[in-house]
């Protein structure tokens, strides 16, 4: 309990700190390797009661190792939301992924 009031905390700050942002948790079932006509895809998901949302690992190795460990299975994502727009996709939402659980 008390890590997740920190987290809270740590993310209240986070948010604090930029003009306009949202800020997530999420916990859902992560898929990597994913393609998209035009490459407008991430190539990672998470997807949590029926809504999936891409993952920016950005060039972080070891962010992305522990998204490969765990394709297929559940964990907790934290970081911040945003929406892009693309061709193919019309709408697409992406988290820049802070953290991997």
């Amino acid at each position: 309990m008390l890590s997740l009031i920190l987290m809270c905390a740590a993310i209240t700050a986070e948010a604090q700190s930029t003009s306009e942002s949202i800020a997530v948790v999420v916990v859902g079932t992560i898929r990597t390797g994913i393609v998209a006509i035009g490459g407008e895809t991430t190539g990672t998901t998470i997807t949590a009661k029926g809504i999936t949302w891409e993952l920016d690992l950005g060039n972080n190795p070891a962010l992305a190792e522990t998204a490969k460990q765990l394709n297929g299975k559940q964990a907790a994502v934290t970081g911040s939301l945003e929406r892009k727009t693309g061709v193919e996709i019309p709408v697409r939402f992406v988290v820049t992924v802070k953290s991997i659980e």
